[in-house]
Formats: C-alpha cells, structure tokens, sequence
C-alpha cells in the first residue's frame, strides 16, 4: 500500500515539473524580444548585434566646427577663437528660432502620421535645396531622402578648416533666412552657395546634420549614366551621396542630392529614369513646403507624374501639388487656415482647395506653427487610397 502511494506522489511529482517546465519554457517563449514594459525588443537585439557605425572623424570635426558646436581638435590663434565663439552663438540663436516650429511639427506628425510614418522607407524631396531639417523631422527613420534643386551640389565639405570669421559668416548668411521662416529663397540660394566661400548645398546640407545630432559616414561625388542609374561622378557629377547616422543608433542612412532643371523642356532623359527607378519598390512619401507653385504650372507636368505615378503618401503646403489631382486617387487630410497666395507668385487660390477647407471646416486640424510661404500656414497630408506598402 505505502508503495503504491509513494509511486503515485512520485508520478504526481514528475507530472508537476514536467508542468512547470513547460510554461517556463512558453513564458521563455512569449516573452522574447520584449524590454521592462512589455514593448518589443527583438529589433534592438538585432541592432545591437550589428557593427558600430563609425562616422568619418576629419569630416564630422569640421561640420561640428562649422555648426558652432566645437572646436576641439582645431588650432586657430586667440583672435579667430573669439571670433568663432561669436559667430556659434549667432548660429544657435538662429537655430533656436525654428527650432519650437520643428518639435511641435514632430509632436504632430507622432500623433497623425502613426498608421505610415513608420512605413515610409524613401522621402522624396523636389524643390528641396539645402533642408535637411525638415524631411528627418517629419519621417527620421527613412532609410533614403532624395532631394532636388537647382542648386550646383558642390564639394563634400573640406577637412582643411578655415578658421577665419568671413568663412563662418558665409554658413549664417546662407542659412539665416531658412532657420527664421523656414525655407530657402531661390534667388538668394544662387548667391549664397555660388561663391568664393560655398561653392553649392554640400557644406550647408553636412553642416545641418551636425546639428541635428547626425554623423557622416561618407560624401561621395555621383553622376546618372544614360540607364539612369548611379555611376562615380570623378567629382563633376550632379549627385552629391551622404552616408550617415543619427548618433546613438546603429541605422545607416543615405541623401541623395540631385542636381536638375526639372522643367519639361530641360528634364534630361537619364535624371527622368533615375527618378522613376530609384523610386519603384518603396513605400515613398513625396515632401513639399515652399516649392513655387512650379507643379501648378504646365511646364512641369513630368515632375507632376513622377510625384503621382511613385508616391504612397504627400504632405505638404498648398504649394506644392495641386489639390484637384489629389483627390481622385488619396485621402487628403487638411491642416491650418488656408488663404490667397503671395502676390509675388502670381496665384489665384485653388478653387477645389479653398472649397474643401469650407465644406470640411469642422475637419481640419490645427496648424499652430508656420511653415512654408504663408502666415497663417496650411498643409495637406494625403494617403494613397488603399495603400500597399513595400516589404522593403
């Protein structure tokens, strides 16, 4: 009798590790790849089992110099110390006033953007010249940002530093404007980046990633070959290719800086098929703020196709695509007030687009910051209807 008893409290006793085994094992199991508060922290193990990346020290010493970050490493005499101090101060003054329009335009698009901004793998930028601030503020986790403009896309930024107060105040004029209302002026891009000092977006474009916390891996000069795919430029090319990452992660990213007149009767043939290649298989959101109303206009119905034909998602002012081709083939969500362009421009309001801020008056959604021309600003964010997005 006792045996029988202590072979079923040892079959009971088995039965219960064998339990408790199990569901140690499943717990294991469930809980893989989640941190303390029960977020997954699968992606964070696999980056950490990545190689460091490791930015370029003789460039990422000279766009943290010129972005009056630091002058570590830099011999210079007491006088052009002085001066470098002055103009740091200058250039953070500047960038502190934008710098509450870029984090209330992060905390909204955080909110707003959550069922894409996450999804969008290449940002598309016509327009652009020099900003680099905008497109990483709106989708930081790109993995590619093609911009374009008409802008030469000048020398990757010389490691033989310039410590004198001419060369600094050149990087303040042509940034002045920008960090104040947002964007670059055409007219006084064509002085500011074609001079003794800048010769082009490059310097301006690594010194902003400076101080947005990036590092620079690499700059390498490009050109487009008649298949539209990227060849060496031999440091004459129009394509200017940044590697770099936001320091603290393991995530490389690429800008692509594109040289080009993208009007009908100057669009060449190759940057046409380098657009369209380059842009195929992802899940792209094409950007405008401040882009002249040129998509309005006839002469730029090629760029028109290319942004429609590629592009999952749209965002930006009433300046860049004309609404009455968004609304057949997106889901236009409103933002801000809008109101008549600028005389300069020459523009009548949109007649659709001045309808739908009407009818949906009780749908759009605040705007409390300005960006782009206008002041009062608006903007548009429009979803690709029935969206499929690429598994890249």
């Amino acid at each position: 009798m006792r045996t029988k008893q202590l072979t079923k409290a040892l079959i009971a006793l088995l039965t219960t590790v064998a339990f408790l085994s199990s569901c140690s094992q499943q717990g294991e199991k469930n809980t893989a790849g989640k941190d303390s508060t029960g977020n997954d922290s699968t992606a964070i193990t696999q980056n950490d089992s990545l190689p460091k990346l490791k930015g370029d020290d003789n460039i990422n010493r000279a766009t943290r110099f010129y972005a009056g970050i630091s002058k570590d490493g830099i011999t210079m005499s007491e006088e052009d110390a002085q001066s470098w101090q002055k103009y740091s101060k200058e250039i953070n003054r500047l960038l502190n006033l934008g710098s509450k329009s870029r984090s209330m335009l992060d905390s909204l698009v955080r909110n707003d953007f959550k069922d894409f901004r996450d999804k969008v793998d290449l940002v598309f930028y016509p327009f652009s010249g020099a900003d680099f601030l905008f497109p990483t503020t709106i989708f930081p986790d790109a993995d590619t940002y093609i911009l374009c403009g008409l802008e030469n896309p000048g020398s990757p930024i010389s490691t033989d530093i310039k410590t004198n107060y001419a060369h600094y105040q050149s990087y303040r004029k042509a940034l002045s404007t920008f960090l104040q209302i947002s964007y670059f002026i055409t007219k006084d891009m064509a002085k500011d980046l074609d001079n003794n000092e800048l010769d082009g977006t490059c310097p301006v474009l690594s010194m902003l990633m400076a101080t947005a916390g990036y590092d620079i891996i690499s700059i390498e000069n490009k050109a487009i070959n008649d298949e539209g795919e990227l060849i060496d430029g031999g440091g004459n090319g129009n394509v200017m290719m940044y590697k770099f990452f936001k320091q603290g992660s393991n995530h490389e990213q690429t800008l692509y800086y594109i040289s080009a007149n993208v009007v009908n009767k100057k669009f060449e043939e190759n940057v046409k098929k380098y657009f369209n290649k380059a842009l195929s298989g992802h899940t792209v959101a094409s950007y405008f703020k401040a882009a002249s109303y040129l998509l309005h206009w006839k002469g730029f119905s090629e760029m028109l196709d290319i942004v429609l034909n590629n592009s999952q998602y749209i965002v930006g002012d009433d300046s860049g695509v004309p609404y009455k081709y968004l609304t057949e083939n997106f889901d236009v969500t409103l933002y801000g007030t809008y109101v008549r362009p600028q005389n300069i421009f020459h523009m009548e309001k949109q007649p659709e687009l001045d309808r739908a801020y009407i009818e949906n008056a009780d749908k759009v959604k605040p705007l409390p910051f300005r960006i782009g021309y206008s002041n009062p600003s608006n903007w548009q964010c429009s979803r690709r209807k029935n969206t499929k997005t690429s598994s890249n």
